[in-house]
């Protein structure tokens, strides 16, 4: 929730910015943004790494369900490095009013890459139920990498 907060307030930063003109302080504020985010979700990665085993234990005492519950923990600590990334480079394109090549940039990243990558991991090689998260976290990357490019041109642009 923290990238998805970051992620929302950036987006009037950058926007504010942009309309009174200072493009400068536009992108300072997003790589502010982005870079508190990443801080923010590596010391929750962190956190939920080193205690995958306890947090799993609050919610069930079945072994077999703790056991892949400790397993699936690694991947959602993963997970929120990725999402650090892409939360608020959506929101920082948002400010800069870039929306519908970021949508489809969405699109493809989730539902072209990850979704089809975890399915075929899941159902087709020995990885089972490991392969959605590993599929999403793919997804995630996908967006994170790409969006990251994006926001650099975009800035870029607005600059010159």
């Amino acid at each position: 929730m923290v990238p998805l907060s970051i992620s929302m307030g950036v987006t009037i930063l950058v926007g504010f910015e942009i309309g009174a003109g200072r493009m400068h302080s536009a992108k300072i504020y997003s790589f502010i943004c982005v870079g508190t985010a990443i801080l923010f979700s590596f010391i929750s990665a962190c956190i939920l790494f080193m205690l995958r085993q306890p947090v799993a234990s609050m919610y069930t005492t079945d072994a077999k369900v703790l056991e892949y519950a400790v397993q699936f923990l690694v991947y959602a600590a993963i997970f929120q490095l990725s999402d650090a990334i892409q939360a608020p480079v959506q929101g920082a394109l948002r400010g800069y009013k870039d929306v519908t090549i970021t949508f489809f940039m969405a699109i493809i990243s989730y539902w072209v890459i990850g979704l089809p990558v975890g399915y075929a991991l899941a159902t087709y090689t020995d990885f089972g139920p490991f392969g959605y998260w590993i599929g999403l976290v793919a997804g995630l990357s996908a967006g994170a990498i790409t969006l990251l490019i994006r926001l650099l041109l975009v800035q870029r642009k607005f600059t010159a």
